[in-house]
């Protein structure tokens, strides 16, 4: 979760103006889809790519937990195929797994070839490297300022043969790395990383349990696209007269329910668990900048 998103959180107050904007809604079904939106990106802090893919299949009544899985195979595009947001994942993690030269030399020059030269000589390949990577040379450059290197530097061996085997190693790793289309397309849906597959409980805000049972109680499954989830919000903030159109975001709401949990004095570890970040520092950003926090805590002091 960015900064970004961080400041576009909802206060209390804000949320219940966000709550009454959807109910608000003369569609009765679009205005139960709005406030589903709202309470459980708001409340219960689902990502929107996780709500789009949820079904009655995540909930599990008896533990009150909506269970988020590592895989969940997406069928809501045309034709049971892919989604529009899966699709765009897929283009993603294709694009991300095409290595170029100097960015699989990076990652080799880690491993058993870069712990064949001295620790000076390998620090200078990679930093080489990396401004390759950054653009700021060309693989001509690059060619050149690493034989400058290897020339400059003592007890490093027959240099052709350090390229050669460098070379060789980031070329078997840029094929191990390569990805088709189809192989990432198996890998949809998937939540965005390992700590995101996790179980949420909806039942310790009473108005949340209600609006997800009343929610499945008429669909199985969320069944809107993403883009629809974006839609909704936009008409909430147009309907609501304190509200810019601005305010808030999907993504703003997931903020809003990370604000409001910790403000109510959930941890560190619990807030990470529950919101699925697999940086515990953002946990901790949410947690520092809480007020209410400092306050509750000085009240126990005080008051003993």
């Amino acid at each position: 979760m960015t900064t970004e998103s961080k400041e576009l959180a909802l206060t209390d107050r804000e949320f219940e103006l966000f709550v009454r904007g959807a109910q608000s809604i003369k569609c009765d079904l679009r205005s139960q889809e709005t406030e589903f939106i709202a309470f459980v990106l708001g409340r219960l802090g689902l990502r929107p790519g996780e709500l789009c893919h949820i079904h009655e299949d995540w909930i599990n009544w008896r533990r009150r937990m909506i269970e988020i899985p590592q895989h969940d195979p997406c069928t809501k595009g045309k034709d049971g195929g892919l989604c529009g947001s899966c699709k765009q994942a897929v283009r993603q993690k294709v694009e991300y797994a095409e290595l170029s030269l100097e960015e699989a030399r990076m990652e080799v020059l880690q491993d058993a070839i870069g712990e064949k030269l001295p620790r000076h000589v390998r620090s200078q390949i990679q930093g080489l490297h990396f401004a390759a990577v950054e653009g700021d040379l060309d693989h001509e450059d690059v060619e050149r300022q690493l034989e400058l290197i290897l020339d400059d530097a003592e007890a490093v061996g027959n240099h052709e043969a350090i390229v050669d085997a460098l070379d060789s190693a980031a070329r078997e790793h840029m094929e191990e790395a390569t990805i088709t289309t189809e192989e990432a397309a198996a890998m949809e849906w998937s939540p965005k990383n390992p700590n995101a597959s996790r179980e949420v409980p909806f039942d310790f805000d009473p108005r949340a349990e209600i609006v997800v049972e009343e929610f499945f109680d008429r669909f199985e499954k969320w069944p809107e696209s993403q883009t629809t989830i974006n839609r909704r919000v936009d008409t909430v903030l147009e309907r609501v007269d304190e509200f810019d159109v601005d305010k808030t975001t999907p993504h703003g709401l997931r903020a809003t329910a990370a604000t409001f949990a910790s403000s109510h004095g959930l941890g560190t570890l619990a807030l990470q668990a529950m919101f699925g970040w697999s940086d515990i520092s953002t946990a901790r950003n949410y947690v520092a900048t809480s007020s209410e926090n400092a306050q509750r805590e000085l009240h126990q002091i005080f008051s003993q």
